[in-house]
């Protein structure tokens, strides 16, 4: 049985197997319906699929984890998705001829609420504990558009993605009014393929991860799930994405990125990330890092990320400034001469501009909570 499953999934994916490009490997996966990738997961190698729990597990040379699924009614399926990553990688959805992409299915809509956090690598010689850096957002594809979810070394990422078509689309949600007032009606119409919306953080609808832990059993504390509360969760999250779309403009302010630029975005960001204790390099030097124009990366990764590039990499600084006072093992003065500031007066204002207080009374308060 563990050499014919290999082998079945050599023979579908052949074409695909484990190609290399723009720095990670390339999995494939079967746009088709919900049921086509739940199937082409599961023939994965090292992969266990458990039928009766509806859940994929996979501990594989690329990542560790895996998903829960459940089909709601006939065209809408739900999939919560937990993975850890031990390298580089991107999962390319396929279709039944990669040359042809306007295929008799008709394909699903892929509503998305995303938890990507990056781990980021501090020299043990400044602190021992790892650190990871999240991202938030929203992402809504239309059916056969090119997607490729990216996810880095390190990652540990959280996905919550309802599928549906457009028979359950018409049927559920375009006749709410919701739905209407978010210019939902206008996108579905239009050319554009895709919404991806960055989020702060600090959003109310951040608490689903946890909702559907316990409403999709992730952690079997139950013999079987409340189908009911499930269905009703999954509907407040639609609206949560509806309602957000009519207060944020979304429509309106959204612009997609091209699927190269895609890559670079990421990666810019994940090299910023990668690199708080230097001072930041550039947007001419980035540009041409990864090749890309300085006005798309100004414009693509505002868009992609919420905040002009130099915004977020001082805010991730801070963050990362703050938590190593929660360490209690550098001073202020070595924390600002760490992030390459001139003097402890200019990090104090950037910090205090970013967390609302200065570090020395962040300092003083973790010390009192300690005595």
């Amino acid at each position: 049985m563990f050499q014919l499953k290999p082998t079945n999934w050599l023979k579908q994916f052949k074409q695909y197997f484990f190609t290399y490009s723009n720095g990670f490997y390339h999995l494939p996966y079967s746009s088709k319906s919900p049921e086509a990738l739940v199937e082409s997961f599961a023939n994965y190698p090292f992969v266990k699929h458990n039928k009766e729990r509806q859940s994929i597990y996979a501990n594989t040379p690329f990542c560790e984890g895996g998903f829960n699924y459940q089909k709601l009614e006939e065209g809408c399926w739900i999939i919560y998705s937990k993975m850890r990553y031990k390298t580089n990688v991107a999962f390319d959805l396929v279709y039944d001829n990669p040359e042809e992409k306007k295929i008799e299915d008709k394909g699903y809509y892929m509503l998305s609420l995303n938890h990507v956090s990056n781990l980021v690598t501090i020299d043990k010689k400044i602190c021992e504990k790892q650190f990871c850096f999240s991202n938030y957002s929203w992402t809504l594809f239309k059916p056969k558009e090119r997607n490729c979810d990216l996810n880095f070394k390190g990652a540990n990422n959280k996905y919550i993605t309802l599928y549906f078509n457009k028979e359950w689309l018409e049927r559920n949600l375009a006749q709410n009014i919701l739905f209407t007032e978010g210019r939902l009606t206008d996108f579905i119409a239009s050319d554009e393929p895709y919404i991806a919306w960055p989020l702060t953080g600090n959003e109310e609808v951040l608490k689903n991860f946890s909702h559907f832990d316990d409403v999709m059993n992730l952690n079997a504390q139950v013999a079987s799930i409340d189908f009911l509360q499930l269905k009703f969760s999954t509907i407040n999250l639609i609206f949560d994405f509806f309602r957000l779309c009519k207060e944020e403009n979304i429509i309106g302010r959204h612009f997609a990125i091209e699927y190269e630029n895609k890559f670079s975005i990421n990666k810019v960001e994940n090299y910023l990330t990668n690199n708080l204790f230097d001072k930041f390099p550039g947007i001419d030097m980035l540009a041409e890092k990864f090749k890309i124009s300085e006005s798309k990366l100004k414009a693509e990764f505002k868009q992609f990320f919420g905040k002009p590039i130099y915004k977020y990499f001082q805010e991730k600084q801070m963050n990362l400034a703050k938590e190593l006072i929660f360490e209690n093992k550098l001073l202020i003065k070595e924390i600002s001469y760490k992030f390459g500031y001139e003097n402890t007066s200019k990090f104090s204002a950037a910090f205090k501009k970013c967390h609302g207080i200065l570090p020395s009374d962040l300092q003083k308060q973790e010390f009192e909570i300690a005595d």
